[in-house]
């Protein structure tokens, strides 16, 4: 009954159980369950303490209590009551793994790797524990042996499967089976309650070769998960509008308000809205690193709240009671992404933006905010949202954007006095066969050349060496940067000649720091959302001819480029000398064109109108 959503129903008959037997210690236990599938964790926890004093303690009611904890954030107390449960009866994998997951987030690792490996000797093929080894092994550095243990593991485990193909791309290990995740993730399109995908996380499938409308599905179906759990309690009702002298409130959503690469692009966008039309809130799900991007959004936002603590419900309790119209989330499903908040509709509309660039369904967002690059009308329908179309590019960027005054000489960062420099800062997981195969055959094209990448692990390093040497390129024409300051790898990124980018998922924010540096960058234009964000970082800096649609006119346009100095030292000089009118980089105008979207959608909203796709009309300059 609590799993099919009639959680209200469940609690009647629950409670009418206590009027009659008010000691009665399963029903406490069960009604605490409800409140924890509707997030509300506090009240979960009390009625299952109490369900524990009144009857004959047991390991599955500790064990449940302790997920409680871990769900509070509560990780020592959760830890305590999975030991308790181990004292209680004989240790099995899941108690063994529930207890794993909680010290590894009290952050001993060693702890948690053998409680993994403990669980594995009950069940050898044990998801959750195999889950966590490989978490704990990669976490501490040590990639080849997650990625063997998955490869034992894995077979016929659609989380499993999904998880060591990512983790083979961190490697660069282009030996997984793209075949037969193809199939795993067209069958779950097509049978989208199928509980053995839901540890999936629909963004491989913007890594696999897979139609529009598998991806839209399997989006949905994860989506849909996130919203039947909020749906067993009841999610909130429109708040009252309270008096704000004609402003909306505006919040926005994110784990990142630190140094991360979301900050460096919307660094300069809270201190630029019209305090006169908005109220502007920030609401952090992250850590507080001291960093000057944290510093900027606290100082240049009215109200900045840390909610990492909340629980989901107590977050959007919060978001309520501030009187949200429109709230914007800058995280999707990505590492931190709290759409557990979205599911309980805090806010009257809400919006996805910048921090995943893909859908995350119907039901989360109402709009999202895109381009007609990235989203062309033929793409409209592989949005779960309607769609905010802005008039450039949908990515800001920072217009103060500090380069170091000196940077490091090519010797000194290990690129050969001479010849031409293409370069790729893109992390390793995004690098796919098909690009690797085009960077081979311009730098046959182009004698002396070298390619410059960033070193996301020696792993990846090491293969990627190989599979140069496989595709007849001597290895030592890979240069590997490892990672520096913001400024200071804007100022190295200078030495590069042309920037390359990968197919599938494009270069995001690393697009718009080799432009900013005055770097061009060649792109392919793929399908669907990341694979054309390049494209779309481009145009708006006026150079759409550096966007191919194949990867033959990819090769052919790096080749030509770097044996044509006069032509690129043309592009160069354009985004020297352009820089400041160029629409990717005019913060100022893109916040204004937000603002007219939020108005628009929000006078539509406010009048009773139905959500619809808007294009937001130019401002000039």
């Amino acid at each position: 009954m609590v799993e099919a959503g009639r959680s209200h129903e469940a609690e009647k008959k629950l409670r009418a159980t206590l009027a009659l037997r008010p000691e009665d210690a399963d029903a406490w236990h069960m009604l605490g369950l409800v409140h924890h599938l509707r997030g509300e964790h506090g009240q979960a926890a009390r009625m299952i303490e109490r369900a524990i004093r009144n009857g004959p303690e047991a390991a599955f009611m500790r064990a449940n209590l302790a997920e409680v904890c871990a769900a509070l954030a509560m990780f020592e107390q959760a830890e305590a009551h999975y030991r308790r449960a181990l004292e209680i009866s004989a240790a099995s994998p899941d108690l063994l793994a529930g207890l794993g997951r909680v010290v590894q987030k009290l952050g001993r690792a060693d702890e948690a790797l053998a409680l993994a490996q403990q669980a594995l000797v009950l069940q050898s093929a044990h998801p959750g524990a195999l889950a966590l080894e490989a978490t704990v092994l990669a976490g501490c550095g040590r990639l080849p042996e997650a990625i063997a243990r998955l490869k034992a593991g894995a077979r016929g485990d659609p989380a499993l499967a999904a998880k060591l193909f990512l983790l083979q791309a961190e490697n660069c290990d282009w030996s997984q089976d793209r075949a037969g995740l193809r199939s795993l993730l067209e069958r779950w399109a097509s049978e989208p309650g199928d509980p053995a995908f839901a540890g999936v996380h629909p963004f491989i499938a913007w890594h696999i070769d897979v139609p529009e409308a598998v991806r839209l599905a399997v989006t949905q179906a994860h989506a849909q998960a996130i919203i039947a759990q909020a749906a067993a309690g009841a999610r909130f009702g429109p708040a009252p509008r309270a008096e704000r002298c004609g402003r909306t409130r505006l919040g926005y959503l994110s784990a990142d308000f630190h140094n991360h690469p979301t900050m460096h692009l919307m660094r300069g966008v809270f201190g630029r809205h019209d305090r006169g039309r908005f109220e502007i809130f920030a609401y952090s799900l992250g850590p507080d690193d001291g960093s000057d991007y944290r510093r900027r959004v606290i100082a240049e936002s009215e109200h900045f709240a840390d909610i990492s603590a909340l629980s989901p419900r107590e977050a959007a309790a919060r978001i309520r009671a501030d009187g949200i119209d429109v709230l914007i989330d800058l995280k999707g499903f990505t590492l931190g992404a709290r759409p557990e908040i979205l599911a309980l509709r805090p806010a009257p509309l809400q919006m996805t933006w910048l921090g995943y660039p893909a859908t995350i369904g119907s039901g989360l967002a109402d709009y999202a905010i895109v381009d007609r690059i990235v989203a062309p009308d033929s793409a409209a329908g592989s949005f779960g949202e309607m769609l905010i179309r802005m008039p450039h590019c949908y990515q800001v960027n920072d217009d103060r954007q500090e380069i170091a005054a000196r940077a490091a000489s090519r010797a000194d960062i290990g690129l050969p006095e001479t010849g031409f420099v293409f370069a790729c800062f893109n992390n390793s997981y995004k690098i796919e066969p098909a690009a690797f195969d085009a960077w081979m055959r311009v730098l046959r094209r182009v004698r002396g050349s070298v390619l410059w990448l960033f070193r996301s692990n020696r792993w990846c390093e090491a293969n990627l060496r190989r599979e140069a040497k496989a595709r007849g390129i001597d290895p030592r024409r890979l240069v590997f940067a490892d990672a520096r300051p913001k400024a200071e790898h804007l100022a190295r990124l200078r030495h590069a000649d042309l920037a390359l980018d990968t197919f599938f998922i494009n270069a995001h924010t690393g697009a718009s720091d080799a432009l900013w540096a005055g770097v061009p960058l060649v792109t392919r234009m793929g399908q669907g959302f990341p694979a054309r964000v390049a494209a779309s970082v481009l145009t708006a800096a006026r150079l759409p001819q550096l966007a191919c649609s194949s990867a033959g006119a990819y090769v052919e346009l790096a080749a030509r480029l770097a044996s044509h100095p006069v032509q690129l030292d043309s592009i160069r000089e354009h985004l020297s000398s352009q820089r400041p009118s160029l629409p990717l980089f005019d913060t100022e105008r893109f916040v204004r064109h937000l603002e007219s979207a939020i108005e628009i959608v929000w006078r539509r909203h406010a009048e009773g109108g139905v959500p619809g796709h808007i294009s937001v009309p130019e401002i000039p300059c």
